[in-house]
């Protein structure tokens, strides 16, 4: 069987496997952002149904999670008004700690270590780690993953 090539469509509603048993869903949002929904089953979810679930987060997520059909295209919604927006991230200069950027919308500007308070560090997860997380989320337990990105 030929490997399954995706697109990367805005909106999308993507299948995403936690295990042989469970999945859950995300959808596509700009530039490499997807969210990831409070929706974990080991049936099918109708698209309208998934996106009125809770969302637990959002983040930048490599291009190999859907290119190679690794997240299954499912169908497509229009983005929610909260997730059609960006959000802002840090920027820590890893050469020069103690300096700080906010990356919003394509756009980075300095900013003080207390502007970065609460903020997601602007990273891209691979797929394999974003699996991680939703289970260690479903499991209740802190994920090594998120840790390691934390404002230090």
């Amino acid at each position: 069987m030929p490997p399954i090539r995706q697109r990367r469509i805005v909106g999308a509603v993507l299948k995403v496997p936690l295990d042989k048993r469970w999945h859950t869903y995300a959808q596509t949002l700009h530039e490499a952002d997807f969210a990831f929904f409070d929706a974990r089953t080991t049936g099918e979810l109708a698209v309208e149904e998934i996106v009125s679930q809770p969302v637990l987060f959002r983040e930048a997520v490599n291009r190999s999670a859907y290119s190679a059909g690794r997240w299954l295209r499912i169908g497509k919604a229009p983005l929610s008004p909260a997730l059609a927006l960006p959000v802002p991230k840090f920027i820590e200069d890893a050469l020069h700690p103690g300096r700080f950027e906010i990356y919003l919308g394509g756009k980075i500007r300095p900013a003080k270590r207390e502007e970065c308070v609460g903020l997601q560090r602007c990273a891209v997860w691979g797929p394999e780690r974003i699996e991680e997380r939703l289970r260690d989320h479903y499991a209740g337990v802190p994920n090594k993953w998120v840790d390691a990105v934390r404002l230090r």
